[in-house]
């Protein structure tokens, strides 16, 4: 285990991590967008606390309301956590990454935390908040532990660790559930390599092994109950994203998605990665369980892809150790004078950095934010309405338009209901509102729908009552019609 008495390496770090942190805040806040709607989403879960929600596990709001209970509701609070945690998640990554190394040289922490920060997509999950962050975060924590037991410093006597290494697996599983990714893999490891195998009964004993499984499930059975008194909801909602009764598209989704990861994880790492995979048997036995874990989650979604359909962040966990393999790499091309090739993907990791969130005030030609634009306004403009009828049920047929509302809007509704026509629950609104809070109540419906018969019949006076509209970027507005509702028949 590192022990980092030289003071210039911590201030190294310490400058590294702070710098990309204070940078990314102040590009993110010259951008000036607006939540997503899934950001949204997630503060309004954050205000009702809960050990599940309809489409993710707890953690993702729990942290939210930590940031903005010391910080504030505004946009940057709620989405700071991100690059907080990305810091902290680079800063395990690169203390892993010295402590797997077969040679004991600080720069490799600072090199690998770079690695990471420079991440295309860690530079743009940095400006937005989502359930991959804290996931990554915690998953830094399980490999940190892991390579710990590579460490010639390790007390195999102290039971602190496997302890630790329960409780990190199970706030990465309340935070998504991708961690299963990361079992999977190491499950693979120890059965598929003899050498990985022998190292892991060293020192995982049966007493160890209970001692993880105890305190995973201790944090983890809250979460389940919930999920038991919901059925299985957000089991469900997991299920159904995979799509796999959708429409068969498995060569051009596998092309798609692995292209996609050249983007995501940077093309100068992902292609040293599949030049380390490629290479899997000359690499020693730490090397070899950090492909297991690397490659592992990347094959699982490239099934899904072909199978069905699978998004480019799918696999982001298998990045973690991902960039330690990667560090690995540079490092050897470093003590062969070969510095070249680190200093490119720094530039090029920077030049995105810069771009990514600049793109949302400049207009390049094709605007990536458009989900994020025209909601403030949205919000105001409801609000007017609200003025004129303070004690009205706030009542939308898109969560997106709930979830942005309930947020953006200045006169707060005393209480809201997400319109579900078909009795089928698509989302946490679905699930957590009832029809009947609109007995003996005034209803003000934002609708997204062109054809609005959906509600009409179910109430005695429907009376429109204005258009409102919503600017997505220079050449897109999208309308709303708002209506007032009175009279509910159940």
């Amino acid at each position: 285990m590192i022990k980092l008495k030289d003071s210039s390496y911590l201030f190294s770090i310490i400058l590294l991590l702070s710098s990309f942190f204070f940078i990314r805040l102040f590009l993110w806040n010259w951008a000036s967008l607006d939540l997503s709607f899934d950001e949204a989403q997630y503060f309004s879960w954050a205000q009702n606390l809960d050990w599940g929600y309809y489409s993710k596990p707890p953690m993702l709001a729990w942290i939210i309301k930590i940031f903005t209970a010391l910080c504030g509701d505004s946009e940057l609070c709620i989405r700071i956590a991100s690059p907080f945690l990305h810091s902290f998640t680079a800063l395990f990554i690169g203390l892993a990454s010295y402590n797997f190394a077969s040679y004991k040289n600080k720069f490799i922490i600072l090199m690998a935390a770079s690695i990471w920060l420079l991440i295309p997509g860690i530079s743009l999950s940095s400006g937005f908040i989502s359930t991959d962050v804290p996931l990554l975060f915690f998953t830094s924590l399980c490999l940190w532990i892991l390579s710990l037991f590579s460490s010639e410093n390790m007390n195999y006597k102290n039971n602190i660790y496997f302890l630790l290494l329960g409780v990190f697996l199970a706030l990465a599983f309340l935070s998504k559930y991708a961690i299963l990714y990361l079992l999977i893999g190491s499950i693979v490891a120890v059965v598929m390599d003899r050498d990985i195998r022998n190292n892991f009964f060293i020192y995982i004993n049966f007493k160890r092994l209970c001692l993880i499984l105890i305190f995973f499930f201790i944090i983890i059975i809250p979460h389940i109950l919930w999920n038991f008194e919901n059925g299985f909801i957000t089991a469900q909602h997991t299920m159904a994203n995979a799509n796999l009764g959708g429409e068969w598209k498995g060569i051009s989704n596998l092309i798609k998605f692995f292209v996609e990861q050249f983007f995501v994880y940077g093309f100068i790492t992902f292609l040293i990665l599949l030049v380390i995979l490629f290479k899997f048997k000359t690499f020693n036995r730490n090397e070899r369980f950090l492909i297991f874990l690397t490659l592992t989650p990347i094959l699982i979604v490239l099934f899904q892809a072909f199978i069905s359909r699978a998004h480019a962040n799918w696999a982001a966990i298998a990045y973690v150790p991902g960039t330690i393999l990667v560090t690995t790499y540079f490092m050897q091309l470093w003590d062969k004078n070969k510095k070249h090739l680190f200093y490119i993907n720094v530039i090029s990791g920077l030049f995105i950095m810069f771009l990514i969130p600049l793109s949302g005030v400049y207009n390049l030609g094709v605007d990536p934010y458009k989900k994020n634009r025209g909601w403030s306004e949205l919000g105001l403009a409801i609000s007017e309405i609200f003025y004129i009828y303070p004690d009205a049920v706030l009542v939308a047929d898109d969560r997106r338009v709930l979830a942005e509302a309930l947020y953006y809007m200045k006169i707060k509704p005393y209480n809201w209901v997400r319109w579900n026509a078909d009795g089928i629950i698509h989302d946490h609104y679905e699930l957590v509102t009832d029809h009947n809070d609109l007995i003996s109540k005034t209803g003000i419906m934002v609708s997204s729908e062109e054809d609005n018969i959906h509600f009409k019949s179910f109430f005695k006076d429907v009376i429109f009552i204005k258009t409102i509209t919503r600017k997505m970027g220079n050449d897109k507005v999208k309308e709303y019609k708002v209506w007032m509702l009175k009279g509910y028949i159940k």
